[in-house]
């Protein structure tokens, strides 16, 4: 099995592959007046996956945003770039002789009370920057939306954000080092606890790999970006798994006061039933201040889910699920020329399945793969390989997948689908009481924030 290297920045808007924009939901593929006719789309069948007891398996939730707000979209590849990967080294270099600033500036105190009162300044000027970070976040989503700037600005400057996210939580740590070696300077954990967990929620092991591929470090992978005014998804497909990040910024309220640990923990629960009611492995929630993160460890892979204290909602996630556990439950089924294309798919942004076989004897075909959404020409995403399988990632649109192979050629129509969304109290008033939640475990608090753990 081949998983293509895909990343999916879904910046919560509807398009076409490599298309500037479009509606939200199902759009018409336009078809070339040179090329033949597409094949007409059909109702995309469920096909029931079980576990290993038979027990039907069901999707796991995401965070979305509503279809009527999604606004622009595209897919696209996307390379080594050396002039943004040197400017985000500048930028990381910056940021941590800032950070190294500050310690010197502290240290080089000449009495307690000066001490005292550069940290106070330190931890205020540390708190400005996260809600720069917010604010620069909002800006690039907002002006991508707009079409003011290319989806290779977004991604950097998503990449740029993630960093300095990561070196001002060294900075964090550094003053809480400072902080305990200062005679009579009591600092507040449960606020140095919320800036981290509100920084980890600009991180991410998405935004992680696109780094390394700006840089160089990895093969160049296939980015799909969507958007609404003030949130933004990205996922990839990376070594035969999935990983997904998620945030709302209209969600986030961000002035509340501390809650039960429980509290956090039950947001989480009625947000994601099936994870909640599968195999968890580990449950750990990070408290203080405004972000609660709770981690859960599942059967079917790792979740963190990030809770406003005030709003009491879910308004970021990270996943992480191993393509083995995902479930592709809606299927389109092709035979022509003596190919058969089975195409196994799940949402907007999510994984697609696309297999290729001979008709007769069934055996694996290694076949080029091409997409076409919307009016752009047919784009090659690579080949099946030995196993006839190759993973992507679906546009947020009707897409048509196309296969060229032992004389013969196959296409079928794949609708987008509906992705199962996490439903907040401002979608439709859900009060998040769920007959299909199990009682509140004990969870294992964690002092601190909480740690990017996604290392693809």
């Amino acid at each position: 099995m081949r998983a293509l290297p895909v990343l999916v920045v879904a910046l919560l808007l509807s398009s076409a592959v490599g298309a500037a924009g479009g509606l939200a939901g199902t759009a018409p593929v336009d078809t070339d007046e040179r090329s033949p006719p597409s094949p007409a789309a059909l109702d995309a069948p469920v096909v029931a996956q079980t576990d290993d007891n038979r027990t039907p398996l069901q999707q796991i939730n995401v965070l979305d945003v509503p279809p009527e707000s999604v606004g622009r979209s595209a897919v696209a590849e996307h390379y080594v770039d050396l002039g943004p990967a040197v400017g985000l080294s500048t930028n990381a270099t910056t940021d941590q002789l800032r950070t190294l600033a500050m310690t010197e500036r502290v240290e080089d105190a000449d009495t307690a009370e000066l001490r005292r009162e550069r940290l106070r300044t330190a931890l205020q000027d540390l708190e400005t920057s996260v809600d720069d970070l917010d604010r620069k976040q909002i800006a690039a989503v907002g002006a991508y939306s707009e079409d003011e700037i290319t989806t290779q600005q977004l991604l950097v400057t998503l990449v740029r954000i993630s960093i300095a996210a990561q070196e001002l939580n060294e900075r964090r740590r550094q003053l809480e080092e400072l902080a305990a070696d200062t005679p009579g300077f009591d600092i507040n954990r449960g606020r140095l606890a919320s800036i981290g967990n509100r920084l980890s929620a600009f991180t991410g092991p998405v935004r992680d790999h696109a780094r390394a591929v700006l840089h160089g470090e990895v093969d160049p992978h296939r980015f799909y970006v969507a958007t609404s005014a003030r949130s933004v998804t990205v996922s990839a497909v990376i070594d035969e798994t999935y990983y997904r990040e998620a945030y709302r910024g209209d969600l986030r309220n961000g002035a509340g006061d501390a809650i039960e640990l429980e509290v956090a923990l039950d947001i989480v629960a009625s947000s994601y039933p099936v994870i909640w009611n599968t195999t968890r492995e580990q449950t750990q929630v990070f408290g203080g201040g405004e972000t609660y993160p709770v981690r859960i460890g599942h059967s079917r892979g790792d979740l963190t889910a990030f809770v406003d204290s005030n709003a009491r909602v879910v308004y970021a996630e990270h996943q992480r699920r191993p393509l083995e556990t995902v479930v592709t439950d809606q299927r389109i089924d092709r035979t022509d020329d003596g190919l058969r294309l089975v195409v196994n798919h799940t949402y907007p942004g999510g994984p697609v399945q696309i297999r290729v076989v001979d008709e007769v004897t069934g055996d694996p075909v290694d076949a080029p793969v091409s997409i076409k959404a919307g009016p752009s020409p047919p784009e090659r995403i690579g080949t099946t390989g030995t196993d006839g399988v190759i993973w992507t990632l679906s546009p947020n649109r009707q897409y048509t997948v196309s296969v060229r192979a032992l004389g013969g050629n196959v296409s079928a129509v794949v609708p987008p689908g509906v992705p199962p969304r996490v439903v907040t109290s401002g979608d439709d008033g859900d009060d998040g009481d769920d007959e299909n939640t199990t009682a509140t475990p004990t969870p294992t608090p964690m002092d601190g924030a909480v740690a990017n753990v996604y290392h693809p």
